[in-house]
């Protein structure tokens, strides 16, 4: 299978999980709909347009690789309006029309991804590869001001795979579902609910509403964010990189 390889860095990212609401919890790596922002930024589309023409077609397919080498928490406080609140305000009963709140952001400290893209239409690979060779926007993973530099883009050709060892990866199911088995020959961590295997529901396209920027998750997923500690799955295929040294398998 023909691959759009992707190596970028990153300062500082987060990929915020959505169950978590004042602890504002960063997934290991980004999820396709990050990605699919990334390449609206590099083609110069709004968030609406990279929805209906990227995400809801299902026009590319992606596997993912990649390590941080810490993380950090940063502060935030925000304003919270409420309908009380405001109404109070209004009547001279309250001080302002919002209340204050303070919320904890996880980030990813110098983050390494490997993004490996296939496309359906031949021609979308040189229409990206020229895209992020020359973005039309600023490149991001995560929050608009989460600057990744692109180090690397190539084009390489996999053929799938079976007893692949995964890590530091994403598998597009619950992998509590499937037959798997972890490697612990040679596996150190001083966090093993980090290195662990973990699912999470992740929407995967947005219904848009007319003249706004709001939107809403139209279907979820679940993935499996693999850590430090391999797996193997039975009966699974996916693709090795030997350049890189890493499984993967595309959704």
């Amino acid at each position: 299978m023909r691959f759009l390889k992707i190596q970028c860095r990153g300062s500082f990212n987060s990929f915020r999980q959505p169950d978590f609401h004042t602890y504002h919890k960063t997934l290991p790596l980004p999820p396709k709909t990050t990605v699919a922002g990334m390449l609206g930024s590099a083609l110069g589309i709004s968030p609406s347009e990279v929805n209906e023409a990227w995400l809801k077609t299902g026009r590319f397919q992606m596997g993912i690789a990649g390590v941080s080498k810490g993380r950090a928490n940063d502060l935030w406080q925000i304003r919270k309006y409420e309908t009380k609140q405001i109404a109070g305000y209004a009547k001279g009963e309250q001080p302002a029309p919002y209340k204050t709140a303070v919320i904890v952001r996880e980030l990813l400290y110098d983050a390494t991804f490997l993004l490996y893209l296939c496309f359906e239409d031949p021609s979308d690979y040189e229409t990206i590869a020229a895209a992020l060779r020359q973005p039309a926007w600023a490149l991001s993973l995560g929050r608009e001001d989460e600057l990744i530099q692109m180090e690397q883009l190539t084009e390489l050709h996999l053929e799938e795979q079976e007893g692949l060892r995964y890590a530091h990866t994403v598998l597009p199911y619950d992998i509590n579902t499937k037959s798997y088995q972890p490697v612990l020959e040679g596996f150190k961590s001083s966090n093993l609910l980090q290195d662990a295997p973990r699912t999470v529901s992740l929407p995967v396209s947005f219904d848009q509403k007319k003249d706004s920027e709001m939107r809403m998750a139209n279907q979820y997923h679940v993935f499996s964010f693999i850590g430090g500690l391999h797996v193997t799955v039975t009966d699974e295929k996916g693709f090795y990189d030997a350049d890189a040294d890493c499984a993967f398998q595309i959704f």
